[in-house]
C-alpha cells in the first residue's frame, strides 16, 4: 500500500506529509513495514553471498535499505534498490485509511 499527499501549498519550504506503508510480497505471502527484509531475502536467493547487504553505511546503519519511488509515463509504479539491484512494479496499490 503506497500513500502520497497531492496537496501543494505553495511554500517550497514545507515537507511534505509522511506516511506509513506496508507492503504484501507476492513471493510469500507477507506483510512487511520495509523494504529491508524482502530486498535481503531477494539479494541472498540471486546468490549475494556477503552476510549484510552491500552497501551499509555508518550514518543509517544495518537493516536500511537504499530505495526510490519511481513512476513512468503511464502511471505505473516501480521500487528501485541499490542493495539487489532490483526494479520491482507495484501492483494492487491501494490508499491507506489513515490518509485525509
Amino acid at each position: 500500500m503506497l500513500a502520497a499527499a497531492n496537496r501543494n501549498d505553495g511554500n517550497p519550504l514545507t515537507l511534505a506529509e509522511m506516511h506509513a506503508v506496508s507492503l504484501l510480497w507476492s513471493v510469500d505471502n507477507k506483510t512487511y513495514a520495509s523494504m529491508f527484509p524482502i530486498v535481503e531475502t531477494a539479494y541472498h536467493a540471486r546468490g549475494g553471498k556477503d552476510p549484510d547487504l552491500p552497501g551499509t553505511s555508518t550514518v543509517s546503519g544495518p537493516g536500511r535499505v537504499d530505495m526510490r519511488l519511481v513512476v513512468d509515463s503511464s502511471g505505473e509504479i516501480y521500487i528501485l534498490t541499490k542493495s539487489d539491484g532490483m526494479i520491482r512494479a507495484v501492483v494492487g496499490s491501494t490508499a491507506s485509511s489513515a490518509r485525509n
